[in-house]
């Protein structure tokens, strides 16, 4: 106070409010500024800092007068409303953090857990998920979806902010009439009801034969099925359908319509992409057809059986529903995660979260029954919550079902009054694979909670959680656990499959669980940003792998129909991750020494990807944000809009064959052939099966009264 009062402040004209001389506003600066316009600061404002735009800060010119200020940079309306955004950002960070030290705990949190700040993970705004706007509608994902991680790269936001405004204009309450109507019409009505006896006369105006090949179909192709119905008991029911078409309930009949749509994907998708002659394409619109009438046809049979109330075969004909709405979409819908919760509304309000054994009376074949079904949609209802970056329905902690036994469907029947004891886990039996998918996923559950709770958690808590994977992982039997491709050439090609699924599961979680890690504190950043990148690249090489034992006359050509868009998730999710990492390690100055060899062998990585993406860009929308993402972190022009038919195995020049020797121990000579969105089957290794496309299109499909006219003379 008395150097203040010693030293009066002096007021007039030419004067600072310290007394000093104000410089002559002419005078030119002797060094340029190094301040950000928006905050004029000699460092980048801690907003930018913030939200990871410390590089973007832009800064003025050398020596510029003050006749040029109209040429400095405008501070936009943009830039004003994103200094908001990192304010907000930093308001929900403190009350998340104030939230986190004095909430309560939750189901999953383990008893008397301390969230101490020192070892929590530092958030950042896309730890907060991402919303975006289109249409005048919303759509949030969480920060764990490979959308979030994309959106949290500023220069990449950017780009696509800057074409989500120039592709969605303002079209709020304006409808194009000739919008077409996705994804499941169940949840917006049935637009034909029908009559049992219409529904009816669609299955028996086929002859027999041709809905007996459906029926093997299903059951020889789709692994699922032991998990929904008993093979033994159905086709029981079935002999008792063409007895008395008349006695089963609607129910019944979507169950059939359910096996019938799925049979004809199959088919659909045993086609060949490669060939384009007009039968061809004729015969894949005319399967197409068949697959949409029956769709529509299971609809109609859950709607006239009231299927909101419950009963027999309404869970099990919703969850066939809704794996016939996956096979047929390339990306996420989230129509479909939509229905899987009414399913599970459906199932909760019928019991089955509860174990059979608090039900006196019950079989024990219901019983056993109801646990597959169970843990059936405990599975689908993660997957499905995951791929919409959502969080899951089913928590762990509102159900006691117990697990089902490794049994063979002749095992048991509804005359069986007490079960035989469970199959030891050396029997591959059809349901094993189902079995062991479940107790992995009750684990991945744990951590899809863990990356979906709003609290910040510790690094004790993420290790916990990792040696439980580790665990997990480890007491997959031999029989579905993946040592590499060399090992598994004796294997059917459905086997293969399951043991990449498992393993491609096992390494997303290990990036859901450590992401938020890989640029905390130092002590523990490292360790995560390993098994974040390692996981990462593990699911690239997996996808390289199944891009070329996908192809004609390769091992895994008859399942490629199973690299749907559920797998596909996973390996978006890689894709960004590594994305995300490298524009991290631009900005923060990482040594070279530190990073060189890790990035070159990503870069590597991404470019393999990138061609892959790029040959499913032309029918995923997925795919082309991924493509357009990678082209701006890897620096190079995008082709996909401009030439369909460019030939991306060619565009970086990437040896073929597969980066991790872990992953496959041959590299076969394999030319590039179309990308993995597109399943099809192979019809010469399935004898009995080449011309029956053929019976199946004979009939017209123009109108519901003649569209099985010409069937019946099959």
């Amino acid at each position: 106070m008395a150097d203040q009062e010693s030293c009066p402040t002096e007021w007039g004209p030419g004067k600072t409010p310290q007394g000093r001389a104000r410089l002559p506003s002419s005078r030119p600066r002797e060094k340029p500024q190094l301040s950000c316009n928006l905050c004029r600061r000699r460092k980048p404002c801690s907003s930018c800092v913030q939200r990871e735009l410390g590089l973007s800060c832009t800064y003025a010119s050398d020596r510029v007068a003050g006749g040029d200020a109209a040429h400095q940079p405008r501070v936009t309306t943009q830039d004003r409303i994103r200094h908001l955004e990192s304010l907000v950002f930093d308001l929900m960070q403190q009350s998340s953090v104030n939230q986190g030290q004095h909430g309560g705990g939750t189901p999953c949190s383990p008893v008397g857990s301390t969230r101490s700040p020192v070892d929590t993970a530092v958030t950042t705004p896309a730890d907060y998920g991402s919303m975006q706007s289109t249409g005048g509608g919303a759509n949030y994902v969480g920060s764990s979806h490979w959308a979030a991680v994309l959106d949290g790269i500023a220069e990449l936001k950017d780009h696509f902010d800057n074409e989500e405004e120039a592709s969605h204009p303002d079209v709020q309450g304006v409808e194009s009439p000739a919008a077409e109507m996705t994804g499941p019409q169940l949840l917006y009505g049935c637009p034909k009801p029908a009559s049992k006896d219409e529904i009816l006369a669609s299955i028996l105006t086929l002859s027999r034969p041709v809905v007996d090949r459906l029926v093997s179909r299903y059951f020889n192709s789709f692994e699922m099925s032991p998990a929904v119905l008993h093979s033994v008991q159905f086709l029981k029911e079935y002999e008792e359908f063409w007895d008395d078409p008349s006695a089963v309930s609607p129910l019944w009949l979507g169950l059939l319509f359910t096996i019938m749509c799925l049979a004809t994907q199959f088919e659909k998708f045993r086609l060949d992409p490669g060939v384009q002659s007009p039968a061809a394409l004729s015969m894949e619109r005319d399967l197409q057809k068949m697959a949409d009438t029956y769709r529509l046809r299971i609809g109609q049979c859950l709607v006239l059986g009231n299927y909101t109330k419950g009963g027999p075969y309404v869970l099990e004909t919703l969850m066939l529903y809704i794996a016939a709405e996956v096979f047929s979409s390339t990306d996420a819908e989230i129509d479909i995660w939509i229905l899987t919760g009414n399913t599970v509304q459906i199932a909760l309000h019928m019991g089955y979260h509860r174990d059979p054994k608090h039900f006196k009376g019950m079989s024990s074949f219901a019983a056993e029954m109801r646990r597959r079904v169970w843990a059936t949609l405990v599975e689908m209802d993660l997957v499905l919550s995951a791929q919409m970056g959502l969080p899951r329905m089913i928590k762990q902690w509102q159900t006691d079902t117990q697990e089902p036994s490794n049994l063979q469907d002749s095992d048991f029947d509804k005359t069986t009054v007490e079960m035989p004891p469970s199959r030891p886990d050396t029997d591959l039996t059809p349901i094993l694979y189902r079995l062991v998918k479940a107790r992995l996923m009750t684990t991945v559950g744990y951590i899809w909670d863990f990356a979906a709770d709003v609290r910040p958690y510790t690094y004790t808590e993420v290790e916990r959680m990792d040696n439980k994977l580790d665990e997990a992982r480890k007491s997959i039997p031999d029989c579905l656990r993946w040592h590499s491709f060399a090992r598994c050439i004796t294997d059917s090609p459905q086997n293969i499959m399951q043991k990449v699924v498992l393993e491609t599961l096992f390494y997303r979680a290990k990036i859901v669980l450590h992401r938020k890690f890989m640029f905390g504190p130092p002590a523990n950043s490292a360790d995560s940003k390993r098994i974040v990148l390692e996981s990462a690249l593990k699911l690239l090489d997996y996808q390289h792998m199944l891009q070329e034992e996908t192809q004609p006359f390769c091992q895994l050509y008859q399942e490629r129909w199973r690299v749907s868009s559920l797998v596909n998730h996973d390996f978006l999710l890689a894709t960004s991750i590594l994305c995300y990492y490298l524009q991290n390690t631009k900005r923060g100055g990482m040594q070279v020494s530190e990073s060189a060899p890790m990035d070159e062998t990503i870069l590597v990585s991404l470019r393999r990807s990138y061609d892959i993406w790029l040959q499913s860009s032309n029918s995923s929308k997925e795919a082309r944000k991924v493509v357009k993402a990678l082209a701006v972190v890897l620096g190079v022009s995008n082709t996909s809009d401009t030439d369909p038919g460019f030939d991306s195995s060619m565009s970086f020049g990437v040896p073929s064959g597969y980066a991790s020797s872990s992953i496959n121990d041959y590299h076969p000579e394999i030319p590039a052939g179309l990308g993995s969105q597109f399943p099809v089957l192979d019809g010469t290794m399935m004898p009995g099966w080449a011309t029956f496309a053929d019976d199946l299109l004979a009939a017209p499909m123009a109108t519901p009264s003649n569209e099985w006219q010409a069937m019946d003379e099959l």
